[in-house]
């Protein structure tokens, strides 16, 4: 049974979801069914005290609309060009989540803030555990779900979810403008030779030479807890499966050779060991049809 809220009343979580333009996104219709998959995952919520900004240059199309808990933010801002097409992307996303935050606050005091990628799903559990047990600073989604899109029958289960996937945080609001050495390559920071080597062979510490910007406005997942830990917080973590993670068919890895053979049968095997089968239980968490 649904735990209803008056839609004027604070709510516990507030879903921030970017939406890429058109131009980046050539699969527009795909683009938006996934995003009306992610926004199914939300309604299924056993507790209804969410909102959802989704923010992008265009309304994607989607069968079922936006309501008074899912809202829609135009962006007028066209893509902005950079050196590194990636990292434009990541600044576009940063951008519509910024606007997206800004919307949220003047309209309603949400207790947590939860940056959500336009196609992954999240457990009917997740807002109902944070109205329940939401108390700390901040909490990082490590256990999840790795799921081939499209795939009918398996699913991987991963205890680092924060390693590959940007929906893999939740913020307490009062936090989420404060400050920090967080800004680096992976949005486009220009770093000197001394923090570049030291982005590459640390990924958990703040490295040094970075940029300021917010708790909420970086896409550095994996150096988060010591994000939390500069500003005095302790980042828990989420004890249950928060979050299906989507990978297309397309991703492909950047080594090559003795490493990429030596390296691909130690991924096979780990891959392996965490396929699961995809469950009613699992189809009805999280609106996996």
């Amino acid at each position: 049974m649904k735990r209803e809220l008056c839609v004027n009343d604070k709510p516990t979580v507030v879903f921030l979801i970017p939406f890429a333009p058109r131009d980046v996104r050539p699969e527009w219709p795909t683009a938006c069914t996934y995003l009306q998959q992610t926004l199914r995952s939300i309604r299924n919520s056993g507790s209804e005290n969410y909102r959802v900004v989704v923010v992008g240059n265009e309304e994607p199309d989607l069968e079922m609309g936006f309501d008074s808990r899912i809202h829609f933010l135009l962006f007028k801002l066209p893509f902005q060009p950079h050196p590194s097409h990636r990292a434009a992307l990541r600044l576009d996303k940063l951008a519509k989540i910024d606007a997206a935050w800004r919307y949220a606050k003047s309209n309603w005091q949400p207790r947590y803030v939860m940056k959500l990628d336009a196609d992954d799903f999240i457990s009917s559990r997740l807002v109902g555990w944070l109205d329940d047990a939401g108390t700390e600073a901040g909490y990082l989604i490590r256990y999840g779900w790795f799921w081939h899109s499209g795939a009918r029958y398996l699913i991987q289960r991963t205890e680092y979810l924060d390693r590959v996937c940007g929906s893999c945080l939740i913020v307490r609001s009062d936090l989420a403008d404060r400050t920090g050495p967080f800004l680096t390559e992976v949005e486009g920071a220009v770093l000197d030779d001394a923090g570049s080597r030291f982005a590459v062979s640390d990924h958990y510490s703040l490295v040094p030479g970075s940029g300021t910007t917010t708790l909420l406005l970086n896409d550095t997942h994996q150096r988060y807890a010591a994000q939390f830990s500069c500003l005095g917080y302790e980042l828990h973590t989420v004890p249950f499966s928060a979050v299906i993670y989507r990978a297309s068919a397309g991703n492909v890895t950047g080594v090559s050779g003795d490493s990429a053979r030596k390296s691909n049968l130690r991924m096979t095997l780990g891959a392996i060991r965490r396929t699961r089968f995809i469950t009613q239980k699992l189809r009805k968490e999280f609106m996996l049809n």
